[in-house]
C-alpha cells in the first residue's frame, strides 16, 4: 500500500506535529470510499491526518489528536487544524471552537466539525461549509471540486529518525566553551556515581583510541597521545582501559570516564569477543584487564569483579565507526556490531 502524499509533504506535514512520522491506515481506492471501511482501519488510532485528493490537483486534509469512534458526538480537539497544499506550501487553518473540532459519523470517513467531511456519506465526495467551526476559503482549499479521487489517512507516530546525516554543528568558540562547561558541571543522578562510564565500541581502527586522545587534548589544553593509536590490521589496543578525563593540566577530573576496548575483527577468535562485551557492561573487568580473543572473560583464568556496583558498570555504550567504510564494512563484523544490542540489554 503506497502512499500519495510525496515525501516532501509529509515532512512538512510533520514539521507541524513536532518529531513525527506517518503511517498509511486507510486508502479509500483499496479499502472503500465508506465509513465502515473508514472506521474499520482507523477507530481508537490517534493522533491521525486525514487527506483527500481531486482531480483539480488539490491536496487537503486535517489533523485530529481525538481517536475516531461512532458515537455521532462531537469530540473536543484545541489542536485539531484544516490544511491545504497550495504548491510545496502548506496552509494551515486551526480549528476556532474546540468543542467542535471532530465529529464521530459512522457513515462517513473524517469529520471535521460541520466544515470538511472526506468521504461523505458513504461517497467519494466532500462535504464543504466554510466558517462552521474552521474559517477557510473553500477555493483556496480544494478549489471547489468536492468529488475525491482518493483519501488516505495517517497515523501519527513518534520519530527516533533524523532528515540529515548530521546535526547543524555551530563552530564558534562561545559554543565550544559553553559545551565544555556544560560536561564540567554535569552530576549524574545517583550519588553513588561519581563519573558516568561511556564504554567505545568500534572496528580495528574506526579510531576509538584517537578520540579519546582528542577529547583529553581539547580538556587538556595541548595535544595528548595517552591511549595508543595508529593503523594496524589488528587492535592496537590489547587490554580494557579506563581514562578519565581532566580539565586543564592540574584540573579536577570531570565527570566523565572513556573506556576503551579491543577493536572488532571480522574473523572469528579474533579481536573483541562478545562475551568480553557483556563483562564489561555489567562491570566485571577491571581497568587494564587483558583480553585474550581465543579465551573469554567469562571462562579466562584473570580475576575478575564478582560483586560489581553501580558505579562499575557502564553506563552509556558509544558506537565508533569509520565514515568512509560504513558502505564496505564485511558481514561477518556486521553480525557481531548486531550482536550488540541484545548484549547490551542482558
Amino acid at each position: 500500500m503506497n502512499s500519495k502524499l510525496t515525501r516532501y509533504q509529509q515532512r512538512t506535514i510533520c514539521s507541524q506535529l513536532g518529531n513525527s512520522k506517518l503511517k498509511l491506515l486507510y486508502k479509500a481506492s483499496i479499502h472503500g470510499f465508506t465509513g465502515a471501511a473508514f472506521h474499520q482501519r482507523c477507530d481508537t488510532r490517534c493522533p491521525t491526518v486525514s487527506v483527500g485528493y481531486n482531480a483539480s490537483g488539490y491536496v487537503f486534509g486535517g489533523y485530529t489528536k481525538q481517536p475516531f469512534c461512532q458515537s455521532g458526538q462531537y469530540v473536543n480537539d484545541d489542536q485539531a487544524f484544516l490544511f491545504t497544499f497550495s504548491g510545496e506550501k502548506l496552509n494551515k487553518y486551526p480549528v476556532t471552537t474546540p468543542v467542535y473540532a471532530v465529529k464521530m459519523i459512522a457513515n462517513s470517513g473524517p469529520y471535521f466539525g460541520e466544515a470538511l467531511v472526506l468521504v461523505n456519506g458513504n461517497q467519494a465526495v466532500v462535504h464543504s461549509n466554510p466558517g462552521n467551526y474552521y474559517t477557510f476559503n473553500a477555493a483556496d482549499v480544494h478549489g471547489n471540486d468536492l468529488k475525491l479521487t482518493e483519501c488516505e489517512v495517517y497515523e501519527v507516530e513518534e520519530s527516533t529518525e533524523i532528515e540529515k546525516p548530521w546535526r547543524t554543528i555551530v563552530w564558534e568558540s562561545e559554543k565550544r566553551k559553553e559545551l565544555m562547561e556544560s560536561i564540567r558541571l554535569y552530576k549524574p543522578m545517583v550519588s553513588s556515581v561519581s563519573q558516568i562510564r561511556v564504554l567505545l565500541i568500534g572496528a580495528v581502527g574506526a579510531g576509538k583510541s584517537s578520540f579519546f586522545n582528542s577529547i583529553n587534548s581539547v580538556f587538556r589544553g595541548h595535544v595528548t597521545s595517552q591511549a595508543i593509536a595508529g593503523s594496524s590490521s589488528t587492535s592496537l589496543t590489547t587490554q580494557f582501559r579506563t581514562y578519565s578525563l581532566k580539565a586543564g593540566r592540574e584540573g579536577k577530573p570531570l565527570p566523565v570516564m572513556l573506556c576503551d576496548t579491543m577493536g572488532l575483527e571480522e574473523s572469528t577468535g579474533a579481536g573483541l569477543d562478545i562475551d568480553d562485551i557483556s563483562s564489561i557492561l555489567k562491570g566485571h573487568l577491571s581497568d587494564r584487564y587483558q583480553f585474550q580473543p581465543l579465551c573469554s572473560s567469562a571462562i579466562g583464568g584473570q580475576q575478575l569483579r564478582k560483586s560489581p556496583v553501580l558505579k562499575d558498570k557502564i553506563h552509556c555504550v558509544a558506537y565508533v565507526m569509520d565514515a568512509c567504510k560504513i558502505s564496505i564494512m564485511p558481514t561477518k563484523l556486521q553480525e557481531k556490531l548486531d550482536a550488540m544490542p541484545a548484549e547490551r540489554s542482558t
